[in-house]
C-alpha cells in the first residue's frame, strides 16, 4: 500500500508556497472564457476569473490552507472517501451560487478551493471540483512551487508574533483570549471572543491605496469602518512593498491589516482598537 501522502512532504514550508501553482485558466475553459484575477486582500489563494457565456462571472479561490481542527463538521461532508494516500475531500455548503471543497491530507491539514457568483445564476459546483481535481493532480505530481519574496515582505512574516497578550487589552471583549488561532500558511492570525469580539491581523495584497489620509505609527494609513445590523466593524490598512505576481496588474501592494469585530453600534469603537493595535503592530514591519 502507498505510503500516506502528509501536507509537510508535499508543500514543505506553508508560508512560501505559490497557490498559483496549484490551478491554471486552462483548467475551467470548458466553463467560459478564463483568466488569472487580481488577488482579492490575501497571500493564502490564487484567484481565476471564470465568465461564462450567459455574462455572468464566477472567482475561484485556490489554495488557502487551513485545519481539520478548525473544521470538524467536515469529516461529516466528504464528497471524495478515498482520493489516493489517504487523501479526502469535503464539502462545505450545498449552496450552488457559493460552493467550497477542502482537500483533507491525513496529517489533518486542509487546503480549500471556493467558487462563487455573486448572482446565483451560475452552479458553482462543478467550477470547484474542476478546480479541486486539478489541485490534487498537482499534488500528487508533486509540482507545487514556492515564491521567492524580497527579504522584507510580509510572506515572510507571521503576524501572529506581533500582537502581544497586554495588546489585546485595546479590544474590549479579547483581553481574555490569550491563543490566537494559528493556521499552516501564517499569512493571517485571529483571536476570536464568540459574539463579544473578534480580531484578525493579516498580510495580503491589494490595489494602491488612494485614501490613505491618516498616519499611524509613520506609515500611510486607511482605516474603515462598517456598521451592520448584527455586527460593528473596523479594517486599519497601510501598503508596504509591490506586489508583482501577476501579470499585466500594476499598482498592487502588498498590504498589511488589522480588522476588529465588536457588538453593534460600537464601529467608532472599533476603529479606535484597530488603530491602536496598528500602532503595535506597525513599527514591527519590514523597512519598505
Amino acid at each position: 500500500m502507498p505510503e500516506e501522502l502528509r501536507a509537510e512532504s508535499v508543500f514543505g514550508d506553508f508560508t512560501t508556497v505559490n497557490p498559483c501553482s496549484l490551478t491554471d485558466p486552462s483548467v475551467f475553459e470548458n466553463f467560459g472564457s478564463t483568466d488569472f484575477g487580481t488577488p482579492e486582500s490575501t497571500l493564502d489563494y490564487c484567484t481565476i476569473i471564470v465568465k461564462p457565456a450567459t455574462g455572468t462571472q464566477a472567482t475561484v479561490n485556490v489554495g488557502l490552507f487551513g485545519t481539520l481542527a478548525a473544521a470538524p463538521e467536515l469529516e461529516s461532508q466528504r464528497v471524495r472517501r478515498d482520493v489516493e494516500r489517504g487523501l479526502w475531500v469535503g464539502q462545505h455548503s450545498a449552496d450552488p451560487a457559493k460552493c467550497t471543497q477542502l482537500l483533507v491530507f491525513p496529517d489533518s491539514v486542509t487546503m480549500e478551493v471556493r467558487a462563487y457568483e455573486a448572482a446565483g445564476d451560475v452552479d458553482t459546483c462543478p467550477i470547484a471540483e474542476a478546480a479541486m481535481n486539478h489541485a490534487i493532480e498537482v499534488v500528487l505530481n508533486r509540482d507545487v512551487s514556492h515564491r521567492s519574496p524580497a527579504g522584507n515582505s510580509l510572506v515572510l512574516i507571521d503576524p501572529c508574533s506581533l500582537v502581544d497578550a497586554e495588546d489585546l487589552a485595546a479590544v474590549p471583549g479579547l483581553s481574555g483570549v490569550r491563543e490566537p488561532a494559528d493556521y499552516p500558511g501564517k499569512h493571517s492570525c485571529y483571536w476570536d471572543a464568540g459574539d463579544a469580539a473578534g480580531m484578525v491581523v493579516a498580510f495580503g495584497a491589494g490595489p494602491k491605496l488612494r485614501n490613505a489620509t491618516e498616519s499611524v505609527a509613520g506609515r500611510p494609513t486607511v482605516a474603515a469602518p462598517v456598521e451592520v445590523e448584527a455586527r460593528s466593524y473596523c479594517n486599519v490598512e497601510t501598503a508596504h512593498i509591490p506586489f508583482t505576481e501577476v501579470n499585466g496588474v500594476d499598482d498592487y501592494f502588498e498590504l498589511a491589516t488589522v480588522f476588529v469585530r465588536l457588538p453593534p453600534g460600537q464601529a467608532t469603537a472599533a476603529c479606535t482598537a484597530a488603530r491602536t493595535i496598528a500602532e503595535a503592530v506597525w513599527p514591527k514591519l519590514p523597512r519598505t
